[in-house]
């Protein structure tokens, strides 16, 4: 065909792995990433250490607040009680010993100690009164170490648990005589409960719990500013339980209390003795303190997040300038491997991929001068004589196709098309040589046959179904159809016209084709194929008369008329009636079976044994032996047959012959991918 036609390069088959510019981009994005995020794990690690060394602060200067706030409370209650023992009518009535009396002195003591309660003892430390209850029994006291103390004329401080659930911290100071002689004790006590951790909770944003020990060890809440739940119930076991530092008084634990995190820092309470009676343990809310870092993460996070989707966006930008010399050298080389080497190299980059390009512009340059099967080409009869022997040896045929045809060389037929000559003669028409005259365009002109029309009532579906199907598919190695028409009752479809020769007239002339330029003729093929398969088209008539080599090498496959949709099934080619030339058709399709795209597979590989060979797989006197051969018989291999053949391409043609669909490549890309492997 004369004029310059833009072809649409082949679709390229996804690659295996990731492409360089995506492992560019995730390179980048994974550098990027790891930066942000070391850096907010280091700011977060930071953070982190700034609110606990602000919690820690915090709860050692409350902790030193509650020690000091029971020191103050002890001794303030200590100097009261020395100051009420001091007056000299409070001794004589301890002296007398009478009873309302000396409950009275108790009770009045009470107030002006500001104890909860107080108790009085004799010299022996039997109690004489308590000031809460009125009736106590005058028991012995002297057991206790904070009265024992008293008694040997000493004051003395401590902390006690008269029940289990409750704590009191208590004083005891002697009552001397005027002779500086013991003659009794006052013991006053006030109570550690919810009223006294209120105030100190009042003074910071800090939570308070005191716990009684009872006589086994068990902790019991005795009053806390979290109220008594179970959590604050196993937080005043556990620091029970837990081990004292190294002062062994204070215990450090991370509670979840009411939804909160918090830090508690806890100290036992011991008696006059030295025996621990309780504890208390100051909590901070570990969420408050950590709001403000926990915003400082959020704003990490965030700015994390948008450094990242900059990152790579950036790093995707990049990527794509890396690559895209890349990507157009990988173009060229693709259309390179399809036999196209007028690619333009257009990069223009230093170092490795400067020298890539060249070296490329380079290679094409080198492949432009020495393709194989142009100079076959070239080393072959003239064409325009070959063409000449062709007609004469057709003229019968041909004037009788003229003439059912309606159609003559120098005529003007339907309008628009000046025809300039006969092509060929088929079994469905006859193709002319014409040019559209509204377009000026060299074309193709394929008729049908009149009496295949009136014998047969589907050939006209048929022919229209070849029009639908061919007009799908566009790609270089597919001679290209245009569109159908009807004139005088002629109908015909118009077709990209080819200036070539065919390949079964090239194998007639040359006899068997070097392995190069068949490799190169194969490859083409495959490419014809992948296309038509991929639209759904099965050929069912490739052999190499339908096959035209244009003088530059590109091969041309034509004549889907008798192709059908994979899955069509309308009834228009009907199961059991063949359609194709028995020396090249699959034994499936030959026995009238369902097909698949490995019929036109089996088809090719026909095709490549006979321009290795010079001769079809099978060949026979008549039709009926001819079938029983292709149905019975395998072929020599290629190799056997000339010598020249490499083993590995004549086993692959041999597989591609294969009786069974299945021992056969499964489809063009494969068959195509195996071929490109040999060379």
């Amino acid at each position: 065909m004369s004029g310059t036609q833009t072809v649409p390069l082949r679709q390229a088959r996804p690659s295996r792995g990731l492409t360089l510019s995506t492992k560019i981009f995730a390179a980048t994005a994974a550098i990027v990433a790891a930066v942000l995020g070391l850096i907010l794990v280091l700011t977060w690690r930071s953070a982190n250490a700034t609110a606990d060394r602000a919690v820690n602060r915090a709860l050692n200067s409350t902790s030193e607040l509650v020690a000091t706030k029971l020191s103050e409370r002890g001794k303030s209650l200590q100097r009261n009680a020395e100051t009420f023992v001091d007056a000299s009518s409070f001794r004589s009535l301890i002296e007398t010993k009478m009873a309302n009396d000396v409950l009275d002195q108790a009770q009045e003591a009470a107030d002006r100690t500001g104890a909860d309660w107080v108790q009085i003892t004799d010299a022996i430390g039997m109690r004489l009164a308590k000031s809460d209850q009125p009736g106590a029994p005058s028991d012995t006291l002297s057991g206790s170490a904070l009265i024992g103390t008293a008694l040997e004329g000493k004051s003395a401080t401590g902390y006690g648990n008269p029940t289990d659930t409750t704590l009191i911290q208590a004083v005891a100071v002697p009552i001397l005589s005027a002779g500086n002689k013991v003659i009794g004790t006052l013991m006053a006590a006030k109570a550690l409960d919810s009223t006294f951790a209120a105030t100190i909770r009042s003074g910071g944003d800090v939570d308070v719990v005191f716990f009684a020990l009872d006589p086994a060890g068990k902790p019991h809440v005795a009053a806390s500013t979290l109220g008594r739940g179970a959590a604050v119930a196993t937080l005043v076991t556990e620091l029970a339980a837990a081990p004292a530092s190294r002062d062994s008084s204070v215990m450090r634990m991370e509670p979840f209390i009411n939804g909160q995190r918090f830090v508690a820092v806890g100290s036992r309470l011991l008696s006059a003795s030295g025996r621990a009676v309780g504890g208390v343990a100051v909590l901070r809310s570990r969420d408050v303190e950590f709001a403000a870092f926990n915003r400082l993460r959020t704003i990490i996070l965030l700015g994390f997040a948008g450094g990242l989707v900059i990152a790579g966006v950036l790093s995707f930008g990049i990527a794509r300038q890396v690559t895209r010399p890349v990507d157009q050298l990988v173009e060229a080389t693709r259309r390179a491997a399809d036999g196209d080497y007028a690619a333009d190299i257009t990069v223009r980059a230093t170092g490795e991929i400067g020298t890539l390009a060249d070296a490329f512009r380079s290679m094409l340059a080198d492949l432009r001068e020495k393709q194989s099967l142009v100079e076959f080409l070239s080393a072959s009869s003239n064409l325009a004589d070959a063409k000449t022997v062709q007609f004469e040896a057709l003229r019968r045929t041909a004037e009788m196709a003229v003439r059912e045809a309606g159609v003559t060389p120098g005529s003007t037929f339907a309008v628009r098309y000046e025809v300039k000559e006969l092509l060929g003669v088929g079994g469905m028409g006859s193709v002319f040589k014409a040019i559209d005259t509204e377009l000026g365009d060299v074309i193709a002109i394929k008729t049908l046959k009149a009496d295949i029309l009136s014998h047969d009532p589907l050939a006209l579906d048929r022919f229209k179904s070849e029009i639908r199907l061919a007009r799908r598919i566009s790609h270089r190695n597919v001679v290209r159809t245009h569109d159908l028409g009807e004139y005088h009752g002629v109908y015909f479809i118009t077709m990209e016209y080819v200036e070539g020769k065919s390949l079964k007239q090239l194998i007639r002339d040359r006899g068997r084709l070097p392995v190069p330029v068949t490799l190169t003729v194969a490859k083409q093929l495959c490419r014809a194929l992948e296309v038509a398969h991929d639209q759904g088209v099965i050929h069912r008539d490739i052999k190499p008369h339908n096959m035209v080599v244009e003088p530059d090498g590109v091969l041309k496959v034509m004549d889907f008329g008798i192709a059908r949709l994979a899955s069509r099934t309308d009834g228009m080619t009907q199961a059991g009636m063949v359609v194709g030339t028995p020396e090249y058709m699959a034994p499936e399709q030959l026995m009238g079976g369902e097909i698949d795209a490995r019929a036109d597979i089996y088809s090719a590989g026909c095709v490549i044994y006979e321009c290795l060979t010079g001769q079809t797989p099978h060949s026979a006197e008549n039709q009926y032996t001819l079938v029983a051969k292709l149905l019975e018989e395998t072929p020599e291999a290629p190799g056997v047959l000339n010598p020249e053949v490499p083993s590995a391409l004549s086993e692959l043609v041999m597989r591609a012959l294969a009786k069974d669909p299945a021992g056969r490549p499964q489809s063009a890309t494969v068959f195509h991918d195996l071929l490109a492997a040999l060379g």
